[in-house]
């Protein structure tokens, strides 16, 4: 009873907010659209940062949930004010990646943002100018890769001392150290090669190649081509006996396979094996998407977790146009999962450009609700939309 009860609420609550009214924003692919809402989304989500839940281990604007959501808006260009509020909050935090903590993997999202903003203006490591003004030669010697400096000293030190031994034990605290939950292959690993490509150091690259496919034969089960969270859920089962595997944490997965395989050189040797993992995910989750276009948290047992998941669902919205875009994925086989996952997350997005039905953080699948917001859906949501820009225009 209490499944049908939840079950009926959720859809009930679907059908007024879709059918009873129209969307704040509209889902045609056309480029005003796309670019309305997600620059909105993005001005709404600076406008509320949050400050709950921020702790030590997750910091405001550094920690990985604040660093997420302002490396996706830093890929954003199209407006000067969001360029010059990202800018502020990278001058605030003097460029530097989140303290240390027990799973440095997220400690460095935020470091995309950073990557991003240099690339407006790229110089040299070291500038050979004789300055005779003192403001001037200040200003000098904030240049070259003063903004990369701060994240390129924590992958060093991440590298120089991880550990040797062991293995990826989710419940050993030695364990997350390393990529041993599938939410680091997003956090970490883009990072990881987006520094090689910036500074032309090829042990960042060769580290996180080594260090994914690490985790990926750890975590991946090929039998389901989904991504347990970590190791306590590879025995776990749902109410209804499935296995337990989060929607977000495998949008984690395949947003990331995407990422990466954009940062990486021409002809790199492992690049088949991401396009065949990325392959295989995605077809699978094509299967696992509701009619409604969401994915929910629980990808194996949607009827006792019926609400729908903006954060799950534009982190594998965006996968799929994405391999529609870079010729991975056919476009007449995935394009309309592609659009349902596009309007399904249009139709979260509310007037002034919240989304909702975020899920709260967390790493399980759990029951939400349409006022739930976290700046992670908003980094989704932007990503996808870029990568709908990117499809609008190649067609046009």
């Amino acid at each position: 009873m209490r499944k049908i009860l939840i079950a009926g609420l959720a859809m009930l609550v679907l059908s007024c907010g879709q059918k009873g009214k129209a969307p704040a924003y509209s889902d045609a692919l056309t480029e005003d659209a796309v670019k309305s809402a997600v620059e909105d989304a993005i001005l709404w989500q600076l406008d509320n940062m949050p400050e709950c839940g921020r702790f030590w281990f997750n910091p405001r604007y550094v920690g990985w949930a604040d660093g997420v959501f302002l490396s996706a808006a830093a890929l954003w260009d199209g407006s000067p004010e969001i360029r010059r509020r990202l800018a502020e909050i990278a001058e605030k935090t003097s460029y530097e990646p989140a303290p240390k903590s027990f799973d440095p993997a997220n400690d460095i999202a935020v470091s995309m943002l950073y990557a991003s903003l240099y690339e407006d203006n790229p110089r040299p490591r070291f500038l050979k100018e004789r300055i005779s003004d003192y403001q001037a030669a200040l200003d000098t010697l904030r240049g070259g890769w003063y903004m990369l400096t701060p994240t390129m000293e924590r992958l060093d030190f991440q590298m120089k001392y991880w550990p040797v031994e062991g293995g990826l034990d989710f419940l050993l605290t030695s364990s997350h150290e390393c990529w041993s939950w599938c939410d680091a292959l997003y956090m970490a690993a883009p990072v990881y090669a987006k520094y090689a490509m910036l500074t032309g150091n090829s042990e960042y690259r060769e580290f996180m190649n080594r260090e994914l496919w690490r985790t990926t034969g750890y975590l991946y089960s090929p039998s389901d081509s989904l991504f347990f969270r970590d190791s306590r859920f590879f025995d776990a089962r749902e109410p209804n006996g499935a296995k337990v595997f989060w929607g977000r944490g495998n949008g984690w997965a395949l947003a990331g396979l995407a990422r990466v395989m954009d940062l990486l050189p021409a002809g790199y040797p492992d690049r088949p094996k991401y396009e065949e993992l990325f392959r295989s995910m995605a077809t699978r989750l094509q299967r696992l998407q509701g009619p409604d276009g969401y994915w929910r948290t629980s990808l194996l047992d949607p009827e006792d977790f019926p609400s729908p998941e903006s954060s799950a669902t534009g982190f594998l919205t965006f996968g799929l146009w994405w391999g529609i875009n870079n010729g991975l994925l056919d476009e007449d086989a995935f394009l309309p999962s592609a659009q349902k996952g596009w309007s399904a997350l249009i139709a979260a997005l509310q007037p002034g450009g919240k989304l909702g039905w975020v899920q709260p953080i967390g790493d399980t699948p759990d029951h939400i609700s349409a006022d739930k917001n976290e700046v992670y859906g908003t980094a989704a949501f932007t990503l996808a939309g870029l990568q709908v820009l990117k499809y609008i225009h190649k067609k046009h």
